[in-house]
């Protein structure tokens, strides 16, 4: 072995500051979905960029729950990690329906409602995803 190694050690955040991150992060998440609505009632362009937002989030989100479980804070279950991944497919979901929407003017209201039903189910869903967290 060489004198030159580097030993990389990853710093694991406390329970207080993943706790204090998570909530961080959910609340953000509440925030981003009432944004989405508001974009996607008045087909603005800024939608799409919302979505991609809301998926970064939750991908943060993930990574700290995979921390939180590790230390065991967070429920280290297979329904936690399943939860954040039908959270990330409905946000994609709300984006394929704002792309339909544009590109078919006949059914947009349709759409829109589409929408509307995704962006209450995801909230109910982050808000069970939540409850269970704490």
């Amino acid at each position: 072995m060489s004198d030159n190694v580097i030993l990389i050690v990853r710093h694991t955040p406390s329970r207080a500051v993943l706790r204090k991150s998570f909530f961080e992060v959910n609340n953000q998440i509440t925030h981003r979905i009432q944004r989405i609505l508001n974009a996607g009632q008045r087909d603005d362009d800024r939608f799409l960029g919302l979505c991609d937002d809301l998926r970064d989030e939750h991908s943060e989100l993930t990574d700290i729950c995979r921390d939180g479980s590790q230390q065991g804070l967070f429920p280290a279950s297979e329904n936690t990690m399943g939860s954040l991944r039908i959270l990330t497919m409905m946000a994609s979901h709300m984006d394929l329906m704002f792309l339909y929407a544009r590109k078919n003017l006949a059914s947009a209201t349709y759409y829109r409602k589409e929408i509307n039903a995704t962006a209450d189910e995801f909230l109910l869903l982050q808000t069970r995803f939540a409850a269970s967290i704490v």
